[in-house]
């Protein structure tokens, strides 16, 4: 079994500050792309860091969450630069960090990846709101409560939909994965999940532990998790399943495109929907407002969401930054995580897990689906 490592300071903080501080103090050569709070507001924004001294506004817990950062590493690693970095991520951006070197739009070889259990996060809106002038008290107070639930409250409406739905709360996949210990400890534990994750908390020389110390029953926030996701789909399929209740449920949205800018799995160059395919001509305009009496403005709402569901359904990661970026507030998380997860199902894939398991339809398997096909 991997040694678990911790640290236990005062604070949740302080304990992941030290960690960040100690790794890259032995990792010289090493930029850290983490969450850093600006010392003048309650802005919490992913930063590339290579200076230590910079980690004291390291808030990697902070309930902000204002973009998937797999779309930065992204940028950060698809081309070969023979810098190496590090990445502190949410497992959500991990997951989507592994669905884009699936499809070669980042590199894993010279980065480092560490990922932690997640509280959770809130709607941009609401941070804003909420956040006010509390600064890293407001982070601490939130992992405070969130952490006393054990991470299980999923009726716990101040966080967004997305991530009480969220089934998959634990890193799964990163070189290093950093754990909370239980309600009543400020400390973190941490563990190699790779071998050359392992190799540098080895040369850390931190503090180990017994197997067994980290008592959060991740079983139990999975079943509360899962079943509290039963109850919104179901409340959802209610009011999308026919193609008008879908128009409804979608009449607020205005064409901006923000939920498809903000998808990390979204890579296109150039978009269907900013070519000359939907670029009418104003008499097409004038003609379907006669033939039906009346036009809907703007058009191909819908046809632009079930595009996208077509698209990117089967690599959702379901990390929420689509209802993130709506101006109009349309709960679109929930409703490309349903999509997404009935199709991943259709396919036994499970986006983000495996970066060696290629993603469904860019592999022919000739045994597929024969309970359609009739073919054996």
């Amino acid at each position: 079994m991997d040694p678990i490592y911790k640290i236990e300071k005062s604070t949740h903080l302080g304990s992941v500050r030290t960690f960040l501080k100690a790794f890259l103090k032995t990792q010289e050569d090493r930029a850290l792309l983490v969450p850093l709070r600006s010392e003048n507001t309650n802005t919490v924004m992913p930063s590339l860091v290579t200076d230590p001294d910079l980690l004291d506004q390291a808030d990697p817990f902070s309930p902000a969450f204002p973009m998937n950062s797999a779309k930065l590493v992204s940028k950060l690693t698809r081309k070969s630069s023979g810098e190496p970095m590090a990445a502190f991520l949410r497992p959500c951006e991990v997951r989507a960090f592994v669905e884009l070197v699936k499809i070669k739009q980042a590199n894993w070889d010279n980065l480092i990846i560490i990922s932690s259990d997640c509280a959770g996060a809130f709607s941009n809106r609401d941070f804003r709101e909420k956040a006010m002038d509390g600064k890293e008290k407001f982070t601490r107070d939130f992992l405070d409560k969130r952490l006393g639930s054990n991470l299980s409250d999923t009726m716990d409406d101040s966080i967004a939909t997305a991530c009480t739905i969220c089934t998959r709360p634990f890193p799964e996949t990163a070189d290093i994965t950093l754990g909370l210990f239980h309600p009543g400890n400020k400390g973190i534990t941490l563990t190699g999940t790779s071998e050359k994750g392992a190799k540098i908390l080895e040369a850390m020389t931190l503090e180990t532990i017994e197997a067994g110390e980290d008592n959060k029953d991740k079983s139990q926030v999975i079943s509360a998790r899962k079943s509290h996701e039963k109850q919104v789909f179901q409340k959802l399929e209610a009011q999308t399943g026919t193609l008008p209740d879908l128009g409804q449920y979608l009449s607020n949205c205005i064409n901006c495109y923000n939920c498809r800018v903000a998808c990390p799995v979204c890579f296109c160059k150039e978009c269907v929907f900013n070519t000359d395919v939907v670029d009418y001509e104003p008499f097409q305009y004038q003609g379907w407002a006669r033939a039906k009496g009346g036009l809907k403005m703007p058009t191909d709402t819908m046809f632009f969401h079930i595009t996208r569901m077509i698209h990117m359904g089967l690599s959702c990661v379901g990390c929420g930054q689509c209802s993130n970026a709506c101006p109009n507030d349309i709960p679109l998380a929930q409703l490309f995580k349903l999509v997404g997860e009935k199709a991943q199902k259709g396919f036994s894939y499970i986006p983000g897990k495996d970066v060696d398991e290629a993603p469904p339809l860019s592999v022919f398997m000739e045994n597929e689906f024969q309970d359609i096909t009739g073919i054996s």
